[in-house]
């Protein structure tokens, strides 16, 4: 207590905090709940960074970034993950018989006692902050390795011996404190991955190791955990599978469920994947944030004149509008803001989806079960006897879902669906290819849009520089012919977990089939053809709506190069729509 009174009047001389924000501090830290320094950054008094600087220059310690320090593997060996998980703590270099350990309290005396004890050494203390602990603790000794090294503890003091070859399976688990380490272990996994923002966690067992990953703003990054983790494979996959309402004694084949989770107030959905290999079985766990699903036009990253164009195009009476990209380029999102937006009570609305991502209140949704031989093309005969206004195809695969889907365009329905090609032209030769006739292709389509998602820029990190010409050439554009240009580099900080990027922005090519580009596909020209006519009329490219967004300082010309085709901008070139206006 003396020690942060002391501490108290330091803030004070540096001008940190005024004494009225120290004595509604006082109050809260009465109960003994929290500490004063957590009640400071809590309550938004002070920020952590110059928060703990303070403390480390009042202690006369040294102030540390652990998680950017390389830490010889025998000291991470020497204190075990539960012991540095539980007391906060992460070693970080032996001098002269003295164990270096970074602490986000040194004021507390009491507990770096227990820790020399816990250790049985003498201890130097530097000062970190707690989440800087948090994530070097995981970097080092991988997620959930307090809960691992718990688990084996239980199982030797059950006399219980488990090995990689065979590993913990859901019939082991009679002992209820291995149970319920399970649950904490994958509890502590999924909680991870959705603090992290990731769409996806990989699991994927291998010979001698279980490597799990999470994908975060469409790049995949590999997640630090305990080697011992492999023998636990099947009991992890098992509490999996019950979570998701799988059957667990089927391992031969694949299956497919969902789970949902509540997190603070944000509700998600987990759809679970699970294939058999020769190691054990793989799981996929998509993660959907019902709230970033149910986002606007507005949001989704349309510029002004694209997004009039669209609006245009969704307020057609009957037509079909297709968009296309690649799995996990945000096709689906942009559905569900179109329907949002059509959602009202004048407008009967019907989807087939596969699986449904979302309930969408007022709209009539079903998922295919193609078991049973409920699929798109007989869900879309189905659809047509409620007398919709406008439908939404999950996604068009075969010639029978897209004969009937133009049918039903045809016929004075509005259309909605998806389709896998590169770009907005290849839409034409994709359907071509299934089957359709171009004539009923002319007569139906609205407009072609090809969507992808490029990574924005961190706004607490970003720098503003001056990118080489050669980065430029690649891009086959010329930055002399924009006005005031801003180009961003991501740079990386504690909020982008040291990515440089923060979420994702999509870029767009929108193809409208006026009149020519009608007339080009009764001809069967080919896709390149329609694309450079339609550049003469106007059109974007990805890498030109792209291009754009990096002149704005929204993105990096890598990020855009990374996400779109070469050809996106060569028959730009030729076409000679090099330039592009900002």
């Amino acid at each position: 207590m003396a020690g942060e009174r002391a501490f108290e009047k330091h803030l004070l001389r540096e001008g940190l905090v005024n004494e009225a924000s120290l004595s509604r501090v006082r109050e809260s830290t009465e109960s003994g709940d929290v500490s004063l320094l957590e009640a400071l950054v809590q309550g938004g008094h002070v920020e952590s960074l110059p928060l703990y600087t303070a403390l480390a220059k009042f202690c006369e310690m040294q102030f540390v970034v652990p998680s950017k320090m390389e830490v010889p593997p025998e000291l991470v060996d020497a204190v075990p993950a539960r012991f540095a998980t539980h007391y906060g703590i992460v070693p970080l270099q032996e001098r002269n018989g003295t164990l270096v350990i970074a602490v986000s309290n040194p004021l507390n005396q009491p507990l770096l006692d227990d820790i020399r004890l816990a250790l049985k050494r003498r201890i130097e203390p530097a000062v970190s902050t707690p989440d800087e602990i948090e994530r070097a603790v995981k970097a080092m000794y991988g997620v959930g390795a307090d809960t691992v090294e718990r688990i084996i503890s239980d199982s030797e003091g059950s006399g219980r011996v488990f090995s990689l070859d065979g590993g913990l399976a859901a019939s082991d688990l009679g002992d209820e404190k291995i149970d319920a380490s399970i649950i904490k272990f994958v509890n502590e996994l999924l909680a991870e991955a959705i603090k992290t923002s990731a769409t996806d966690v990989h699991m994927e067992p291998f010979e001698d190791q279980l490597r799990v990953r999470y994908r975060i703003d469409g790049v995949l990054h590999g997640v630090p955990t305990p080697p011992s983790i492999r023998g636990f494979q099947p009991a992890i996959v098992s509490r999996i599978k019950i979570m998701a309402n799988m059957n667990i004694a089927e391992k031969r084949l694949p299956q497919d469920g969902k789970i949902r989770a509540k997190v603070g107030e944000d509700e998600f959905d987990l759809r679970v994947s699970i294939l058999p290999t020769p190691y054990g079985e793989t799981v996929n766990l998509r993660i959907l944030n019902r709230a970033s699903m149910f986002m606007t036009l507005e949001q989704l990253g349309f510029q002004s004149d694209d997004l009039t164009q669209f609006n245009d195009f969704i307020r057609k009476p009957h037509g079909m509008v297709l968009v296309t990209g690649p799995t996990g380029s945000g096709k689906t999102t942009t559905l569900y803001a179109a329907l949002s937006k059509l959602n009202k009570l004048e407008h009967k609305i019907i989807t087939i989806e596969d699986p449904i991502e979302y309930q969408l209140k007022g709209i009539t949704q079903m998922q295919t079960m193609p078991q049973i031989g409920f699929d798109f093309t007989a869900a879309l005969r189905s659809m047509l006897r409620h007398d919709p206004d406008i439908m939404l195809v999950g996604e068009i695969r075969d010639y029978e879902t897209a004969e009937m889907a133009i049918r039903s365009s045809l016929t004075g329905h509005l259309v909605f669906s998806t389709l896998h090609t590169n770009d907005a032209a290849g839409a034409i030769t994709r359907l071509i290819d299934m089957g359709v006739e171009p004539f009923l292709i002319a007569s139906t389509m609205i407009a072609s849009i090809a969507q992808r998602l490029v990574r924005r820029i961190c706004d607490n990190c970003a720098e503003e520089y001056e990118p080489e010409a050669a980065a430029f050439a690649e891009l086959q554009v010329d930055p002399s012919l924009v006005e005031n240009p801003t180009f961003r580099r991501a740079v990386g900080c504690e909020q982008c977990r040291n990515t440089g990027f923060r979420g994702r922005i999509a870029i767009y090519e929108i193809l409208p089939f006026a009149p020519i580009i009608k007339h080009m596909t009764v001809e069967r020209a080919t896709s390149s053809e329609v694309k450079r006519r339609a550049c003469d009329m106007g059109m974007r490219t990805l890498r030109e709506s792209g291009w754009n967004r990096v002149c704005k300082g929204d993105t990096t010309l890598e990020e855009v190069l990374r996400v779109t085709a070469e050809s996106d901008m060569l028959d730009v070139a030729e076409a000679g729509h090099a330039s592009v206006s900002v």
